[in-house]
């Protein structure tokens, strides 16, 4: 009995310390056959459920969690979606998250890149509520470019999604 509540608390442990540094990956599902600049609410998204504008997709983050933001093609496989930028919007005091770029490795002396980061962008959560708050509401663009068969099409476009820290 013993070792069955030794167990039972080590567990326990483990799950909430693997809750601390967890990874969101927010995937921008993009239509790249149809895609209009100044109409991206028509085929670009977050694949939310039905009634829930892009403007109001909101990731739930903690302190000390990681971001990773990828886009995909929803309507041809060769097509890429990449990630340009992320804005942050801040409307008053510290922003929720700061961007952090992929590390690149050495081959022969020479940094390489870690191929497809191009097309992510990461970043951390640096900040959340104070005592006073319950949650920090940040408001962000994504920045996205589409390339058919690798040939870029109409320029960049952009989804300003939400994100809020507890």
């Amino acid at each position: 009995m013993k070792t069955t509540n030794q167990l039972l608390f080590l567990l326990a442990i483990v799950g909430l310390m693997s809750c601390k540094n967890q990874l969101h990956v927010v995937t921008l599902y993009v239509n790249t056959e149809d895609i209009q600049k100044g109409k991206e609410e028509e085929s670009a998204n977050f694949d939310q459920p039905v009634g829930i504008e892009n403007k109001n997709f909101i990731t739930n983050v903690r302190k000390g969690e990681r971001i990773i933001w990828q886009g995909q093609s929803i309507s041809n496989a060769k097509d890429i979606v990449k990630i340009t930028s992320i804005e942050i919007k801040p409307e008053e005091g510290e922003e929720i998250f700061k961007l952090k770029p992929f590390k690149s490795i050495k081959v022969n002396g020479d940094p390489v890149g870690i191929e497809g980061s191009d097309e992510l962008i990461r970043a951390k959560v640096t900040s959340g509520p104070g005592r006073d708050e319950a949650y920090i509401i940040q408001e962000y663009t994504i920045e996205f470019t589409v390339f058919n068969e690798g040939v870029k099409r109409n320029g960049t476009f952009k989804i300003d999604p939400v994100m809020k820290a507890y």
